[in-house]
């Protein structure tokens, strides 16, 4: 699934929007920090704008993105070496003499060098950087999947937090509302002071149950900023409900299927892959030590003392390079022609040399004598890093393997503790019912009826986390084993059709007919229908 491809372009432009309100809100200097104030921006945010504001402001993937470019030109820095090498020589002699005629003399020449053989170098030179390119790919993609679970985490952890806000201010709301009741009674005799003070503390346990929710929440809110790369003053307004908005299903996994999946489509086992392939490239360049490298060349143009210059040139030239073990062969010469005049010519140890009309050429041939030892170091080092690319390449499958059945165990168990959170739930509704039917009756006490009411929060509060759980665990085994979770159905973004039990508590449903009681093998029993 491609991270940056989003279902409506309107979500792009509002959220390219909102970043630029955040980076034009930035101070522009430390010193300006000192003496202005900040202004609150407020953005409101959704699952995808959060994927794509993290990924956008991601040091990391912006330098990945950079470096594409940098591969790029590398590239065609390879490709030179096929393409001959042009230039333009000027040289210029001036001889003042005292008491006899001045030595002038101008020459201009266009040269010309080409490689005509290098057993394969130039071409396995253009491939690594081509591999290199891939990888740098591969970095940004792996990269990019890493951060998207990050901020889907974070996410859902802060949408959890939220949800736990909403079931503790309806719960306090409702037990001041008998706690101010209670004190009417008290008033008039109908309670007394002891039993007043009990139902005062379970109010208080609310309270302080809620105040613990939005400290959760504020904390969640602070790490997803950070993990989006949002300055402190940014207020993220979050849209989504994790109780209304999310439609989740039951895991049905081919484990076989999964792993086999993961293993065709990853990205991190690819770059394994490309790297192999540029270690055996590298390897090869290195084992090819001993081919020889032969350069041909020439030149044209004309000299002569003054302008414009009337005497003709012309020549052609060659180098050859032979590596024998440490030693290094080296040989080149020149045969050139000056069509009529007097002309020079530069010889490598003759220095420059007068020659008149006809050919004219040198020969030079050096032997150096250990310089190139590194080259069986670099042929048992090319063996040992192919070696154990190769050794991670296998390991890396097995622990992917290992990666995805795990994944989907995980899942497995948070829909199963999902399910016991559910029906914990049902039972402390059903409870609920029971105690405010016995206190109708006087056949218990309002504080067992909140007492009730506490367990009944705490319940809830545990599937919510449990829900939570259940889609982060969907979330990973979509990055383990690289599917699509919208796609697979696991977990499913529709705005007002959640089918979450606590959804249907807090629009004062039914729950036993939102979960569906005594469900059939294969449904959904906790999240409903």
């Amino acid at each position: 699934m491609n991270l940056f491809r989003l279902k409506k372009k309107r979500i792009f432009l509002f959220s390219y929007s909102l970043i630029l309100c955040v980076f034009f809100s930035l101070p522009l200097s430390s010193e300006s920090t000192r003496y202005i104030s900040i202004t609150k921006v407020k953005i409101p945010v959704n699952l995808d704008r959060a994927v794509l504001i993290g990924t956008t402001n991601n040091v990391l993937l912006r330098t990945l993105e950079s470096k594409k470019e940098i591969s790029k030109m590398v590239i065609t820095e390879r490709w030179r070496e096929f393409l001959p090498k042009v230039g333009v020589q000027y040289m210029g002699l001036r001889n003042v003499n005292v008491g006899s005629l001045d030595n002038l003399y101008n020459d201009i020449r266009l040269t010309v060098q080409q490689l005509v053989f290098d057993g394969g170098e130039a071409n396995l030179q253009v491939e690594i950087a081509r591999l290199n390119e891939v990888l740098n790919d591969k970095d940004f993609k792996i990269n990019a999947a890493k951060l998207k679970l990050d901020i889907q985490k974070a996410y859902i952890k802060a949408l959890a937090a939220k949800g736990k806000i909403q079931i503790g201010m309806k719960s306090v709301e409702k037990m001041q509302e008998t706690l101010k009741r209670s004190r009417i009674e008290h008033s008039q005799g109908f309670i007394s002071k002891i039993q007043l003070n009990d139902i005062s503390t379970k109010v208080k346990q609310a309270e302080y149950a809620f105040l613990r929710y939005k400290n959760e929440y504020n904390q969640s809110i602070l790490e997803l900023k950070q993990i989006l790369a949002l300055d402190y003053h940014v207020d993220l307004d979050i849209e989504e409900n994790l109780f209304i908005d999310f439609h989740i299903s039951s895991p049905k996994f081919d484990i076989d299927e999964s792993v086999i999946r993961a293993l065709n489509t990853r990205e991190d086992l690819k770059k394994s892959q490309v790297i192999v392939k540029r270690l055996k490239n590298e390897k090869k360049l290195a084992d090819n030590y001993w081919i020889p490298k032969v350069y041909m060349g020439g030149y044209a143009g004309k000299n002569g003392n003054d302008f414009p210059l009337r005497h003709d040139i012309y020549g052609m030239n060659f180098n050859l390079v032979i590596p024998f073990g440490s030693n290094i062969v080296q040989s080149n010469g020149n045969l050139g022609v000056q069509k009529d005049g007097t002309g020079i010519q530069t010889y490598p140890g003759f220095g420059n040399q007068t020659v008149g009309p006809g050919l004219n050429g040198y020969e030079s041939t050096q032997i150096k004598f250990f310089d190139n030892l590194a080259y069986s170091r670099k042929i048992l080092e090319g063996e040992v890093q192919l070696t154990e690319a190769l050794l991670n390449y296998r390991n890396l499958e097995i622990q992917v393997g290992v990666e995805v059945q795990k994944s989907i165990e995980k899942t497995t168990e948070s829909w199963e503790l999902l399910k016991i959170a559910n029906s914990r739930v049902l039972l402390q509704w059903e409870s609920i019912k029971i105690g405010n039917t016995r206190f109708g009756v006087g056949q218990s006490k309002k504080e067992e009826v909140l007492n009730a009411e506490l367990e009944f929060v705490k319940s809830q509060q545990e599937l919510t986390d449990s829900l939570a759980s259940y889609i982060v665990s969907c979330y990973e085994v979509a990055l383990t084993a690289n599917i699509d979770p919208i796609e697979s159905k696991l977990v499913r973004y529709e705005k007002g059709r959640g089918n979450s039990l606590i959804a249907a508590l807090l629009t004062n449903r039914d729950p036993k007919t939102a979960a569906g009681v005594e469900p059939s093998e294969g449904d959904s029993p906790p999240m409903g229908r």
